[in-house]
């Protein structure tokens, strides 16, 4: 039977990234968080002709896309690809000796403006779909709105010297919702109604390499009160979610109580999520990614159960493993 085996399969600004390029202890790894960040690529290089620091040298702005492509790996035939998407190079270091490089990039609109530019703005009468659709359409990419149920609407919101990644990351946050740049995409989706789907995958404790668990002993939050001052009357309003012991007491802006509960069941749930948290190091599985659920199991007592997955990241070099941040899935969300 075959050995299994993994590669990065590369391409620079339309061309193929050759082995020899690397170096033969060059390693890739991709790294795919599931909120609030952009995927990123680090490429490890064994610059010893010192061509990556000469001739080679990316300049700004040059492209990279990626794919991990694996061959007979859980049987004799079994070969896959995972598209990582595109990154533009950011980064570049270099050390010695060994003369070693490190060249990083990082998932970003060709419209570098969507992460540089502040603006100010106040928006009225809109929803934090649209304003997705105007930000996406500004930066040369499309919105792909992952939510089920209605828009969200918004009376008024101020952008304040911000640039529009900052801005639509905070306000999608402040509904609960999470924002995630892939592909040329900008993906807004909801990591409670993620974490309601059925795991995947099941990670047994032989599939773990290494691993670290840790918890809140404090235990999570039962409900929340938010209070606001209603813009028409002026009249101090308390709105409310869940109920128990231990509530989360937040004050701040809302255009009247449904908004205000959708801003105190975010926060509820913000606290909560990562109460108990696992980090393993796992032989690669191309089809896991960040947002997904899986199943840990033989850990024993409390370590086992059902997690979501925060981050990903794939290392390919002399073999392929995966780091899996999660979160385990405790109750129901509010």
């Amino acid at each position: 039977m075959r050995p299994r085996r993994a590669e990065a399969a590369l391409t620079w600004n339309g061309a193929a990234v050759t082995t020899d390029m690397i170096g033969s202890k060059g390693e890739v790894t991709y790294t795919d968080p599931a909120d609030g960040e952009s995927d990123t690529i680090d490429i490890t290089i064994n610059d010893r002709d010192a061509q990556w620091a000469g001739d080679w040298l990316p300049q700004k702005g040059d492209t990279l896309t990626a794919q991990i492509l694996i061959y007979d790996w859980d049987a004799e035939g079994d070969d896959r690809s995972f598209d990582c998407g595109s990154f533009t190079l950011d980064d570049y270091n270099f050390s010695g000796w060994p003369r070693t490089g490190t060249i990083s990039g990082v998932s970003v609109p060709a419209d570098t403006s969507f992460k540089t530019t502040k603006r100010t703005k106040t928006w009225e009468k809109a929803t934090l779909q649209a304003i997705g659709q105007e930000i996406a359409s500004r930066a040369g990419i499309t919105l792909v709105w992952d939510v089920e149920g209605g828009d969200v609407p918004i009376e008024t919101v101020e952008q304040t010297e911000q640039n529009d990644c900052e801005f639509y990351t905070q306000l999608c946050g402040t509904y609960g919702l999470c924002l995630k740049l892939y592909a040329q995409k900008l993906v807004v989706y909801d990591r409670e109604a993620c974490k309601a789907k059925e795991p995947v995958d099941t990670i047994g404790r032989e599939d773990i390499q290494t691993w670290n668990w840790h918890t809140k002993l404090e235990g999570t939050y039962t409900g929340g009160e938010y209070t606001y001052t209603d813009p028409t009357t002026e009249e101090e309003i308390k709105a409310t979610v869940g109920g128990g012991d231990r509530i989360l007491k937040e004050s701040g802006k809302a255009d009247n109580a449904a908004d205000a509960q959708r801003k105190i069941t975010a926060l509820v749930n913000k606290a909560n999520h990562g109460a108990t948290t696992l980090s393993v190091t796992i032989q690669g599985r191309p089809g896991l990614v960040a947002t997904q659920c899986v199943t840990v199991e033989g850990m024993g007592g409390a370590i086992d159960g059902k997690y979501y997955i925060d981050s990903a990241a794939s290392h390919i070099g002399s073999g392929y493993t995966m780091e899996l941040e999660l979160s385990k899935v405790e109750g129901g969300s509010l």
